[in-house]
């Protein structure tokens, strides 16, 4: 089995990633930590980083968390459902987002904390589906 470099190195370009700066730090099995920078691009009017970008940091994480063990080539993951509670505004630095799955299956939820400079800003459960990749 692929050790966690190679889930980092080979995961599918994801374009909107590049542009708001997230980067895979860590895959496990059923884990995965992404981290991003925050600036002033992505605030809301009252200069808080926008809720849009912490469910996309999220949804992200939980994703990434699934990859450990699947085959990139012959399967997809899909969000099913995706519920997030902010707790605390962000105004700069660093965004971190720890995600665990919470059992194996064709469906998985997945528990996401997102912590902003070591403070917890967001909790998320994001519900994904794991398909065969569809054949051309």
């Amino acid at each position: 089995m692929p050790d966690e470099d190679f889930y980092i190195k080979n995961f599918p370009r994801v374009p909107f990633w590049e542009h708001i700066g997230i980067e895979i730090a860590e895959v496990k099995p059923g884990y995965a930590r992404l981290v991003m920078d925050t600036h002033e691009n992505l605030t809301n009017p009252y200069g808080y980083t926008h809720g849009g970008v912490l469910s996309t940091l999220a949804d992200s994480a939980a994703a990434i968390a699934l990859v450990h063990g699947l085959d990139l080539e012959e399967k997809r993951l899909m969000t099913v459902e995706l519920k997030i509670n902010y707790l605390n505004p962000v105004v700069g630095g660093v965004i971190e987002a720890k995600a665990r799955a919470l059992r194996e299956g064709r469906i998985v939820p997945v528990e996401v904390d997102i912590y902003n400079e070591n403070v917890l800003v967001a909790k998320s459960i994001a519900t994904y589906i794991i398909l065969d990749a569809k054949k051309d």
